[in-house]
C-alpha cells in the first residue's frame, strides 16, 4: 500500500512517498526543508538510503532544494523532464532557460501581499541551490522503472519541462506546479494555474490540463496549496475555467 507524507511549509509542499519496499520524493522543496525531511525519515524509521528516486514536477528552485542533497546521501536518482534538466544543472541562471510572461512588479502594484512568497522562497534558500550532478531524463510520457510504478506525463506551461507524476494504482496526482490550490501572488485558493509572473506560456499550461483531465485519479497533490479530493479531471477543468491571472 502506498503512503503519502506531505512536507514543506505553508507555501511550499513536497511529498515523501511510501510505496513498501523503498521511498520516493516528488520534489525537494527549499534548502530550509532538510532538516524537515530528515526529521520525517526519523519518525519513520527509514534512513534516507531507502530514498530509491526523486520525481522533480520542475525546475524551479522550490522544487529542487535538497535533491542534490538526497542523491549525494542516498545515491538517490534524479528524475526530470529534458527541457528542464539545465536548470538542475544550473539552478542560479535560472534565466537561461525560464522567462515568465510578465513582471513581478505588476502584481505588486496591486497586491502588496503577493511579494510575501517570493520572500519566503529566498528566505528559505531559493537563491542558493546546489547543481544537480547526475539527472536521468525523460522526453516523452512514460511510466518510470521505480516503486510504485509512477507515470510522468509532461504537462509544459509553466515551465517547457513541467510535469505531472500520476500513481494510477493509488489514485494519486503529483501535479507540481501544472495545478496548484493556492496562487499566493495572485491572492487565489482552489484549483487554478499559476500567475503569468510565474508561468511561461499560460496557453500551454491550459492546453496541458485538459490532458491531464482525461486520466481517472482521486487525489491532487500540488506543489502550492491543500490536497484535492474530488477528482483530477474536475480540478483540472475547475483551473481551465478561472483561466490566469
Amino acid at each position: 500500500m502506498t503512503t503519502v507524507h506531505r512536507l514543506g511549509d505553508h507555501l511550499v509542499n513536497f511529498y515523501l512517498v511510501d510505496t513498501g519496499p523503498a521511498l520516493l520524493l516528488v520534489d525537494a522543496g527549499l534548502p530550509a526543508h532538510w532538516d524537515g525531511l530528515r526529521t520525517a525519515l526519523r519518525d519513520l524509521g527509514r534512513p534516507v538510503t531507502d530514498i530509491a528516486a526523486v520525481l522533480v514536477t520542475h525546475g524551479h528552485p522550490d522544487h529542487v532544494g535538497v535533491a542534490e542533497q538526497v542523491r549525494a546521501a542516498s545515491g538517490a536518482e534524479i528524475w526530470v523532464h529534458e527541457s528542464d534538466a539545465p536548470i538542475l544543472t544550473e539552478p542560479r541562471r535560472l534565466n537561461k532557460v525560464w522567462t515568465p510572461e510578465r513582471s513581478l512588479l505588476g502584481y505588486a502594484v496591486r497586491r502588496p501581499n503577493s511579494l510575501r512568497a517570493p520572500l519566503h522562497l529566498a528566505r528559505g534558500g531559493a537563491l542558493r541551490i546546489p547543481p544537480v550532478r547526475s539527472l536521468r531524463t525523460f522526453t516523452h510520457d512514460r511510466q518510470l522503472d521505480l516503486p510504485g510504478a509512477p507515470l510522468a506525463v509532461h504537462t509544459p506551461g509553466h515551465t517547457h519541462g513541467s510535469t505531472s507524476y500520476l500513481f494510477p494504482d493509488a489514485s494519486v496526482a503529483f501535479t507540481g506546479d501544472a495545478l496548484v490550490t493556492h496562487d499566493a501572488v495572485a491572492g487565489r485558493v482552489g484549483p487554478c494555474v499559476i500567475c503569468r509572473a510565474f508561468t511561461q506560456d499560460s496557453t500551454t499550461a491550459l492546453a496541458s490540463l485538459e490532458k491531464i483531465a482525461e486520466h481517472d485519479i482521486a487525489t491532487v497533490l500540488p506543489g502550492h496549496g491543500e490536497p484535492w479530493t474530488d477528482g483530477l479531471a474536475r480540478a483540472a477543468r475547475q483551473a481551465v475555467a478561472g483561466g490566469i491571472r
